[in-house]
């Protein structure tokens, strides 16, 4: 019993999110569903304010910051902890570390080749992020829903700040492929 309360203590509560959202030692697993939407972001009294690469600043976007690259993807995040099915999101983010590794990962071969696991260390300025690629086919109803995101999420709504979600998202069920540790010869 005290086992279970601890577990859930130690949970983020970032799960029933419509957006990705890693704390510190978190370890999510994602699918890529959409090509990404990118641009210039910075923050102005705590909201993120972006516009796309041709774009000239918004005027109310003034900071002392200087703005970061960004991407934005439609994504299906595994549910890896209590096993259930996952959820469609929309992850948006301007970390160079995972920039530079999905480069790598998809020089040779194509984004949808690949389950992304991403992995967040420390706080503040110590986070680490790590970015890994698990190299297997993606699902088939991830494949029809990708089909028709647009109907449901619109990325370019970002650039303006209004909520991406235009319609309600179907319900969807993936089954993630588990090894039996059983079965194995060693």
């Amino acid at each position: 019993m005290s086992e279970d309360i601890f577990n859930f203590l130690s949970k983020s509560d970032s799960v029933g999110s419509d957006y990705v959202r890693l704390q510190d030692n978190d370890k999510r697993s994602v699918r890529l569903l959409s090509k990404p939407v990118t641009g210039y972001e910075l923050f102005c009294d705590g909201k993120p304010v972006r516009w796309s690469p041709e774009a000239p600043r918004p005027e109310h976007a003034i900071s002392d910051e200087r703005p970061k690259k960004f991407l934005a993807f439609v994504v299906w995040e595994y549910d890896t902890e209590s096993g259930g099915d996952g959820r469609i999101k929309v992850w948006s983010f301007t970390q160079r570390s995972i920039i530079d590794q999905m480069a790598m990962l998809f020089r040779d071969d194509h984004w949808t080749a690949y389950e992304l696991v991403i992995v967040r260390q420390g706080k503040g300025m110590d986070t680490k992020y790590n970015l890994t690629g698990v190299k297997r086919p993606v699902e088939e109803n991830l494949i029809a829903f990708a089909q028709e995101a647009s109907k449901y999420i619109d990325l370019s709504k970002l650039y303006t700040g209004e909520n991406p979600f235009i319609e309600d998202l179907p319900e969807l069920s993936v089954e993630q492929v588990k090894q039996d540790k059983g079965n194995l010869p060693f």
